[in-house]
């Protein structure tokens, strides 16, 4: 008792501002990125309005802004990667800039040079037409940008002002029996399902380097509750031809998602994870309670003490655009030059095909319908989630349609965009270890996806 009866005291003394940073701010930050609505007759939130709005605004004009930030993403990394370190070092935000390795110079120079190809239709049709260039460089990176640009700028309102300390101590037990995780990281999962993959990344990353969550912590949630979006699982069903199955499809992608939560972090290389701590710093989070004190008491104090600390919300958007330059600038060309490698290889070549030639054999022994189309499908997520969608929407079959497209949701790890941002972050995950996870998740998912799709159809 005398544990609540200080905590209901200095919540007594809460100055009244720090009460208006708390409740304005938290509130702020969940309406923009966790309360789903119906809007022209489909679900959406505040951020996926917001993107459109802007994106309408823009119009076809879209495309010279998404292009031009790859040409100057190349410009850069040349600069900055090709020229003796002496002198990299002393431009400014070269550590901001800095690539980490000499396949991104390689990549977003890839990217600079068929962005500006495709903007300026020059070049042959395998670059610069509508499967390939347009579809990345246009079609797809338009809103991207435009989502992970608005979500940067206004995710410290869901982060930094109290939000995740409350629902985190709330929800502590939970998590820790079930995913040996803190209870901050339900915030991570709903930002993700109702938002966006790309946003629960950067949030994990964030965390991590703030010290709320250990190596193991981080590389758990970014790699398995940075789960696509509840717009994205609709546009998927609808792109594959099977949107009258959405809830089916979007239920099954909820078990499989948690299944994969369970069983994943306990099997290598997640397994193999220390609880240490970003640059050595102490852990910051603290969501025990001890025991006379009433846990929704001591999570508002939480909260309040956070609010206390957090920066104005002008100094909050002024953070989110750095992580926003530096995604755009960094990120992004590398990540649709992978998306245009893919989808210029699947579209031009019979290189896919031909790898999957094991998996057809596995598909057709199972009596999947049009085995020979699905094959790439079930692997080339790996390096674009959207491509098995689109080969899923080239079927004929709803039976494969639909495990293509529950695949295409449930493997999570994609390097045009999820995997890039893991490789761009402090998180310390390896190319190797993310393609490992894939496959981990992919034997999880291809069975239950094939069993539902037995009983649909």
């Amino acid at each position: 008792m005398i544990k609540t009866q200080t905590s209901s005291e200095n919540l007594d003394a809460t100055p009244f501002l720090v009460w208006v940073k708390l409740l304005c701010c938290s509130l702020f930050g969940i309406g923009f990125f966790l309360v789903p609505f119906t809007y022209d007759g489909s679900w959406t939130i505040v951020l996926g309005v917001a993107s459109g709005a802007v994106s309408g605004w823009l119009g076809d004009n879209m495309k010279y802004f998404t292009c031009s930030i790859f040409m100057v993403g190349a410009l850069i990394s040349v600069i900055y990667n090709l020229t003796p370190h002496s002198f990299a070092i002393r431009l400014p935000l070269s550590r901001r800039l800095m690539a980490s390795h000499w396949s991104w110079t390689l990549l977003t120079l890839i990217g600079g040079i068929t962005a500006a190809m495709t903007l300026f239709q020059v070049g042959p049709n395998w670059i610069i037409g509508k499967d390939t260039g347009i579809t990345a460089y246009i079609d797809v990176a338009g809103a991207i940008f435009l989502l992970i640009g608005l979500g940067c700028l206004f995710l410290p309102f869901l982060t930094d002002y109290g939000l995740l300390d409350f629902i985190g101590t709330l929800l502590q037990r939970t998590f820790q029996r079930v995913f040996n995780l803190p209870g901050r990281a339900t915030i991570d999962t709903l930002a993700s399902w109702v938002g966006s993959s790309s946003i629960a990344v950067v949030m994990t990353n964030y965390q991590y380097q703030q010290g709320y969550y250990s190596a193991r912590e981080s590389a758990v949630i970014a790699t398995n509750f940075s789960v696509v979006s509840i717009p994205f699982v609709l546009l998927t069903s609808q792109v594959a031809g099977i949107e009258q199955f959405f809830l089916p499809l979007y239920g099954t992608m909820f078990g499989i998602c948690i299944l994969c939560a369970i069983i994943t972090p306990r099997l290598p290389p997640l397994a193999s994870f220390k609880d240490e701590y970003y640059q050595g710093q102490e852990k910051q989070l603290n969501e025990d309670v001890e025991q006379g004190e009433s846990r929704l008491s001591c999570a508002l104090q939480r909260a309040v003490s956070t609010a206390k600390k957090a920066p104005s919300p002008a100094q909050s958007m002024k953070k989110g655009f750095w992580s926003m330059f530096d995604i755009y600038l960094m990120m992004m060309p590398a990540a649709m030059a992978i998306e245009f490698l893919t989808l210029a290889v699947y579209y031009n070549t019979s290189i896919m095909q031909t790898l999957a030639y094991p998996l057809f054999l596995l598909l057709d022994a199972l009596q999947v319908p049009q085995a020979s189309m699905a094959a790439p499908g079930m692997f080339i997520g790996l390096l674009d989630q959207f491509v098995p969608t689109i080969i899923a929407g080239s079927i004929d079959s709803p039976f494969t349609k639909f495990i293509l497209a529950g695949l295409s949701i449930t493997q999570l790890i994609f390097f045009a965009e999820t995997a890039i941002l893991i490789m761009r972050s402090a998180i310390p995950l390896t190319i190797m270890q993310l393609i490992a996870i894939f496959a981990i998740r992919t034997l999880i998912a291809f069975p239950i996806l094939y069993g539902m799709a037995h009983l649909l159809f």
